[in-house]
């Protein structure tokens, strides 16, 4: 997830023009209030703070500290300016590709403020909505008491993908485990015994909720991480079934039935936007593209 962040951070500053920083005084003395110049733009204290506040959270804990926050002003302030300003010099900003990009993006922030207002008090859930929903679906939360499990075991990401390649060559999941796992279970093919529910350490709680989710015999999970490493579990059996208590799945009921009215709401809201606007297709360039293998386009006036 802060890898997809950092990536997105850094589009963001390649893609948009610095925020503010309209001063065109390129001599002579800073205002008052002004903190720095690049050339001919500057920027005061106050558009300094604006900026340090937009960072993403994980950014923001850097900027507790003087030294933290002048950092930010050399290397994030100044630098992205210097180098907006060299790209503008040699006509990046108006390549055909940036501006698209650009426009892409700016269709995108659009689109997500205008969903964001719309559907603000959607995906509001009473308290009765969940109970209800709990009644109506209790064989949801029917699960096995018990659930008899393997797992294989390791903790570096390069050992974990060499046992996923030879897993999906066939080779057993027992044996598998008595290669790798870095545990005891190694001695006996990854064998944890039964399991119950709460049994295990909260920093356990993705491995019980993945076994747990496994339905038959023999089904193998998709990789778990834990602070300990990487798991991928193998079902046994199951024995006893046991109703999770509401207060146990409230929360997800919750996120469930949020999820549910916004996702109505949203295709609601298209249908009618969709009903207002004046839509036209090219049928005839449709069909002659769609003969030749090749992507449609749309044609909209």
């Amino acid at each position: 997830m802060i890898k997809r962040r950092a990536v997105l951070f850094v589009l963001v500053l390649l893609m948009a023009p610095l925020v503010s920083g309209c001063g065109s005084e390129g001599e002579g003395p800073l205002g008052e209030r002004d903190l720095v110049r690049i050339n001919n733009v500057t920027f005061s204290f106050e558009e300094f703070r604006q900026m340090s506040e937009r960072q993403p959270l994980e950014w923001k804990m850097r900027l507790v500290s003087e030294k933290g926050l002048r950092d930010f002003l050399e290397n994030y302030v100044i630098t992205r300016e210097v180098l907006y300003q060299e790209a503008k010099k040699r006509g990046f900003d108006s390549k055909k590709e940036i501006v698209k990009k650009v426009e892409d993006f700016r269709r995108a922030m659009a689109i997500d403020a205008l969903l964001e207002e719309t559907l603000r008090d959607k995906g509001e859930v009473s308290d009765r909505e969940i109970q209800q929903f709990y009644q109506e679906n209790v064989g949801r939360f029917t699960e096995p008491q018990e659930v008899k499990v393997r797992h294989i075991f390791v903790t570096s990401e390069a050992v974990l993908q060499e046992v996923l390649g030879r897993l999906s060559k066939g080779e057993t999941f027992e044996t598998l485990a008595s290669i790798y796992n870095v545990d005891k279970s190694r001695e006996d093919g990854g064998n944890l015994g039964y399991i119950r529910r709460g049994q295990l350490a909260p920093a356990f709680g993705p491995f019980e909720e993945v076994a747990f989710s496994l339905r038959k015999k023999g089904d193998i999970s998709e990789v778990v991480k834990t602070p300990h490493g990487y798991h991928i579990i193998k079902l046994d059996e199951r024995r006893g079934r046991v109703v999770r208590p509401l207060d146990k799945v409230k929360e997800k009921i919750r996120f469930f039935l949020q999820q549910k009215k916004r996702q109505e709401a949203y295709l609601e809201y298209v249908k009618e936007a969709k009903a207002k606007a004046k839509i036209v297709i090219n049928e005839e360039l449709w069909s002659e593209e769609e003969k030749k293998g090749a992507k449609p386009t749309e044609e909209k006036k």
